[in-house]
């Protein structure tokens, strides 16, 4: 009896341990604990606690706290604008109040390059929820404003900037990308029937290829077949892709994955695809580019792959692939100059 009753007891002190949230920064675990949250009553999806006389929002998601910020904004306006801009907003607030040890406020906005065009921290402290808010970007700073019966109470700008924008290092970015991609449903998404933009020049494009209303799948026509398998999660066939991950240091991760829930993973992050195609051997073999161009947080997934020719004949398969995640969009022009310079392949018909 005396063994059931311990065997119980430690049974609840292990199910009480392993449900305690885990953060996905360093930086939100140093705010829970600054404030003093009690992070075992947060559940799943947006609270908003009350701690030391502010009134928060916290995101938890599958045992992860991957927001923790003052609650600038309704879960209504945050759903409706379906913008990063709102976390980083709240979340960079809280920090101005409770900046870490080895800066100060003042510290933080002068790097950050964040400015207050109108307003101050005081004006922060009065912002409700029911306030009129707009933001917009230029591609290089955001703007966001808000406003109550027409008078601007407080207005600021900050650069498009991921690592500012996420609260993410590079490093935690890296490391949180493929947790990312697994916990993104591989399903089928709709494909824009406006597409044929380009990127960069006209070797990159989103367009899709379709032949009688349907997605061309055919070894008949290889490049456009490709083109379409690495745009569109509603490609015929059933397709993975082997990936190695180069990050920071050029350390490198392999892991595989659907290749739909890649591309349902960029389209679900806000980034735009694009395919170049680099070469076609004399075995049928394509190498080629696809970069995800994610413009609210300024910056590009670059990824090199090889699609075998089999794998396009059979609809079926595995593509190798290398990826560079998370590069600042100014870097990728660099990244491209020689490519620019070669002699593109006219690989479709217009």
């Amino acid at each position: 009896m005396k063994r059931t009753i311990l065997y119980i007891i430690c049974l609840m002190v292990v199910l009480t341990t392993t449900a305690q949230p885990q953060f996905r920064t360093v930086e939100l675990k140093r705010l829970a604990t600054a404030l003093g949250i009690d992070t075992s009553t947060l559940s799943e999806g947006y609270s908003h606690p009350e701690v030391n006389g502010l009134q928060l929002t916290t995101h938890l998601k599958e045992q992860t706290i991957d927001h923790i910020g003052l609650q600038l904004f309704s879960d209504e306006l945050r759903k409706e604008g379906n913008s990063p801009v709102f976390d980083f907003l709240e979340r960079y607030f809280l920090q101005l109040k409770y900046p870490p040890m080895v800066k100060t406020t003042s510290n933080m906005i002068r790097d950050d390059e964040f400015r207050f065009v109108n307003g101050n921290m005081a004006s922060v402290d009065q912002l409700r929820t029911t306030d009129d808010f707009a933001f917009s970007n230029d591609n290089y700073r955001y703007t966001a404003t808000w406003t109550r019966q027409g008078r601007t109470l407080l207005s600021v700008t900050f650069p498009v900037e991921y690592e500012l924008i996420s609260g993410e290092n590079k490093i935690e970015a890296e490391e949180n990308l493929l947790t990312d991609i697994k916990a993104t449903p591989a399903v089928r998404t709709i494909d824009n029937a406006a597409q044929g933009d380009s990127y960069i020049d006209s070797s990159f494009s989103n367009r899709l290829y379709f032949q009688k209303g349907r997605l061309v799948a055919s070894g008949l026509h290889p490049a456009e077949t490709a083109a379409n398998m690495m745009l569109s999660t509603n490609m015929k066939g059933e397709y993975d892709i082997n990936v190695t991950q180069i990050s920071y240091g050029f350390q490198k991760k392999v892991f595989q994955v659907p290749l739909r829930q890649w591309i349902a993973f960029c389209k679900n992050s806000g980034s735009q695809l694009y395919f170049g195609i680099e070469r076609i051997a004399d075995n049928g073999n394509i190498s080629a580019v696809v970069i995800a161009v994610n413009q609210s947080e300024n910056y590009n997934h670059v990824m090199t792959v090889i699609i075998p020719a089999e794998v396009i004949n059979h609809q079926r398969g595995t593509i190798e692939a290398r990826l560079y995640p998370y590069v600042p969009t100014h870097n990728v022009q660099n990244m491209f100059a020689s490519y620019r310079k070669s002699n593109p392949k006219t690989f479709v018909s217009r």
